[in-house]
């Protein structure tokens, strides 16, 4: 048979104070003299006592634990995101579950009902496009706050940046530069993102009357790699015209410079490059590449102080939306340098 499991009555009677007084030192729910706070935390400590988390939420009390599910960890965008909402969350006392969806709908279904379940206080969400996942958060009062994508059929506090005009600037860079057959390349067409980004960059090329729908290239997220690079490659010389490309993730960057020199294409000299995401090894290439930075530690903060204001004080304000200004950090990779 297992050992029996620690309660909080074992912890109160070895620390000879009550089970409530216990309670008080978990929650910090009332002043508990600091003397007997700390002999009741070395108790916990000696017992290995772990709070039912689960049975605090049943009560209202809450389970101070908040969720986030991403896209991709892989993209240096979300790993500098949750990078900080974990530090944020911490400042905070909240714990964080991170899930990755891979941008699979099912995978992302599968983690909202995980978490509802795990009682979690919030969740902080940058959906893939999966309508069964808005209805089963309709369906409970987890507080949501949404990043980086957005969701017209889920009302919830959204931060990000606007993706319109961050790649109709990038692609206005490009024009500027004299490149005129300018491909797009992006992935899975149902997200918010990359709707956004390839609406503006088809703007800008339509104002200059350049628009060409077959320079537009949609790969598969989960084809990284060698599917991926091939996939480009494969692009590149059907169309045998392009002279730049705006990279729509930094994945797609890192695939096309590998298929682009592999083909002999220089970088810079033969097509130009502009990617969203400015990684740090963009800079130390041969060919440093010009990026779309997005402010991602100030998404961060944003995103965890709306969700943490709304479980604290079951705010019922209009939801908002902020938008925060991205950065074109201009390399060689399109012909110029500053």
């Amino acid at each position: 048979m297992g050992s029996k499991k620690t309660t909080m009555t074992d912890v109160a009677e070895l620390a000879k104070v009550s089970a409530t007084t216990v309670s008080h030192v978990i929650n910090k729910t009332r002043f508990v003299e600091k003397e007997t706070e700390e002999r009741v935390l070395s108790v916990i400590k000696k017992l290995n006592y772990k709070p039912n988390v689960f049975a605090r939420s049943l009560k209202g009390k809450g389970t101070s634990t908040v969720g986030i599910i991403i896209g991709d960890i892989r993209e240096s965008y979300f790993a500098n995101v949750v990078q900080t909402i974990e530090s944020k969350l911490d400042e905070e006392d909240f714990n964080l579950i991170l899930c990755d969806s891979e941008d699979d709908e099912e995978k992302e279904i599968r983690y909202i009902d995980i978490l509802i379940q795990k009682g979690i206080d919030g969740l902080i969400f940058a959906p893939v496009n999966a309508d069964k996942s808005y209805e089963m958060l309709k369906s409970h009062t987890t507080q949501v706050v949404q990043i980086d994508r957005m969701s017209y059929k889920h009302n919830s506090d959204y931060v990000g940046i606007d993706n319109v005009k961050s790649a109709e600037e990038a692609t206005d860079h490009l024009l500027e530069h004299g490149y005129k057959k300018i491909g797009f390349i992006g992935q899975n067409e149902k997200i918010y993102t990359m709707k956004k980004r390839t609406e503006g960059y088809r703007n800008a090329l339509l104002r200059k009357g350049v628009f060409n729908q077959k320079l537009i290239k949609i790969v598969e997220s989960q084809h990284h790699n060698r599917l991926m690079k091939n996939a480009i490659k494969k692009w590149f010389n059907e169309c045998g015209t392009v002279d730049a490309i705006l990279c729509g993730v930094d994945n797609i960057c890192y695939e096309t410079i590998i298929a682009l020199e592999e083909g002999g294409i220089r970088i810079g000299a033969d097509v130009g490059i502009i990617s969203y995401d400015d990684m740090k090894w963009f800079r130390c290439l041969k060919t440093p590449i010009t990026a779309i930075r997005q402010p991602t530690e100030k998404i961060g903060v944003a995103a965890v102080e709306l969700l943490i204001d709304r479980i604290r004080h079951h705010t019922k304000n209009e939801y908002k939306k902020i938008i925060l200004n991205s950065e074109l950090i201009i390399r060689e990779s399109c012909g110029e340098h500053k």
